[in-house]
């Protein structure tokens, strides 16, 4: 047993004893649900004028645009919770090794995440079926591999968000950075890129976390090798400041 397994185990111990755990969990599973259901409900009544052939994850691709913040508030909780009611204090009595401990709670968001966000798309994709089923064009294999994308795009945000919540401690704080990284900065150098004719503006944004992750649920795999990027850089420069600071 390697000496981060008991540290993982603890940190799972805490997850899952939490209500927050199963209240992101609820409404991450009831937005994906709704978002999903209104979007295939539209979909379906353009398809009927159309004629269109339309993938089965369409409609569970627009929800993601909303549940990715609640697991990104969700890994964000992971740290800055500790923080707000100080029992990092205790965490840290247990677990001395601050590097350990934020692997530990990495691995155990990552990991938490991955299997809830992959549940809950495949149960948008099942929510979807009774108005897109007509007109889907399904494939088994390619379904599966866009349900785990968009699972691992989730889990990779959820670590992202950790990673800010360990350098900023501040929820509040932590929940702006990341709103900003995931929509207003590739918006912004969009709209940059469009008023100066620069269209390395555009690359640019393609690189940032949101854009990426689309590229990547669309089955552009490179794009995921950015987003692991991302969240480990969030990871270690949250770890680099939590050795150098008081708890």
């Amino acid at each position: 047993m390697t000496a981060l397994t008991p540290a993982a185990a603890a940190e799972w111990l805490k997850l899952r004893s939490i209500r927050s755990t199963w209240w992101f969990a609820g409404g991450a599973l009831l937005t994906m649900l709704l978002v999903a259901v209104m979007e295939a409900e539209d979909t379906a009544g353009f398809l009927r004028r159309q004629g269109q052939p339309v993938e089965p994850v369409s409609s569970v691709l627009a929800a993601v645009e909303w549940v990715q913040l609640i697991f990104g508030a969700f890994g964000m909780l992971a740290v800055t919770g500790e923080y707000a009611t100080r029992s990092i204090v205790v965490t840290l009595a247990c677990t001395p090794s601050r590097t350990r401990l934020l692997l530990a709670k990495t691995a155990v968001v990552g990991a938490a995440t991955l299997a809830a966000g992959g549940l809950i798309a495949a149960l948008g994709v099942a929510s979807s079926a009774p108005l897109l089923r007509k007109y889907w064009e399904f494939d088994l294999g390619q379904v599966t591999g866009r349900i785990l994308a968009i699972a691992a795009y989730m889990a990779l945000i959820a670590v992202l968000a950790l990673g800010l919540g360990t350098l900023i401690r501040r929820s509040a704080g932590t929940l702006t950075v990341l709103f900003a990284l995931l929509y207003v900065l590739p918006t912004g150098l969009q709209g940059f890129a469009s008023s100066l004719n620069a269209e390395f503006l555009n690359t640019v944004a393609d690189f940032t976390p949101g854009p990426a992750g689309e590229r990547f649920m669309a089955g552009d795999m490179a794009f995921g090798l950015v987003l692991i990027a991302w969240a480990v850089a969030a990871v270690v420069t949250g770890a680099w400041v939590m050795r150098g600071r008081d708890a």
